[in-house]
């Protein structure tokens, strides 16, 4: 591992446990990383506002936050870097053509996430809810609300029949990808964390074999590829430790890591 300077880090899974937690001592390690000069950046899914929601809880500020898996990058002062969004038109099809399937689907756009009905209680996992239920949610999409995110629930093999469907239909305009066993997301094509980390270290002047990434899911395989050394953690599918460097218990062992290897330097 070369001197770190810039950590992207995952949410769910990774920095963040089953019970939206973070693991004891994993806040001490981050800010020594922190304190050392380092840029700890968060990397999710979610929405923007608990990216800042958990970095109150670190005691720390990253230089940037990617939300919404790389379609919307801010920086410390709430400055829009990028914002990524699904053309209304398409928008509009994608919306008829998942119909064909009994699915739930749940739209966002840069602040808030569209709910066709409420979820079950407990099933918002967000830190910040900023959920709305709209029941008019097919016909507003593309209209009032423009899309970043396409949230499918279902499973594998819906997802398998949802992909073979619509992948060569809408081939360039979004893509496909599995952020869980029981979720799809349909984003703007191009979009990724590691498109997204690319353009924090452009800002950053930070080159790859300065930076670290951290995750545990699919989604998080492209900051692998742009990130020089990665780590995976444990409980991630086999294709995913096999892309990493190396497989970790939690983010504050990978932390441990990089600062022993800062003091070594």
């Amino acid at each position: 591992m070369s001197m770190t300077n810039l950590v992207a880090c995952d949410l769910d899974g990774t920095l963040l446990d089953k019970q939206n937690r973070i693991m004891a001592g994993t806040k001490d390690v981050i800010q020594a990383f922190h304190h050392a000069g380092g840029s700890f950046m968060i990397a999710t899914g979610r929405l923007d506002h608990d990216i800042v929601y958990v970095e109150n809880q670190l005691g720390i500020a990253g230089e940037f936050r990617i939300s919404q898996n790389g379609a919307v990058i801010k920086d410390k002062e709430n400055r829009i870097l990028l914002k990524k969004e699904i053309h209304s038109d398409v928008a509009q099809r994608l919306m008829r053509d998942l119909k064909e399937w009994d699915v739930r689907i749940e739209v966002s756009d840069i602040n808030h996430r569209y709910f066709p009905s409420p979820r079950k209680e407990g099933e918002v996992a967000e830190f910040i809810d900023s959920s709305i239920i709209e029941p008019d949610l097919e016909q507003k999409v593309g209209v009032q609300i423009q899309p970043i995110i396409f949230l499918i629930f279902g499973d594998v093999g819906i997802f398998a029949e949802i992909k073979q469907s619509l992948s060569k239909k809408y081939d360039g305009y979004v893509d496909f990808i599995a952020t869980s066993p029981h979720t799809l997301e349909i984003l703007p094509h191009g979009v990724s964390k590691g498109t997204a980390l690319e353009k924090t270290m452009e800002k950053l002047k930070a080159n790859s074999k300065q930076v670290v990434a951290i995750g545990d899911s699919e989604n998080d395989l492209s900051l692998f590829d742009v990130a020089g050394y990665s780590f995976a953690m444990e409980h991630a599918p086999e294709a995913v430790k096999q892309k990493a460097t190396v497989v970790k218990t939690s983010v504050k062992t990978c932390m441990e890591e990089i600062l022993e290897q800062l003091k070594s330097k």
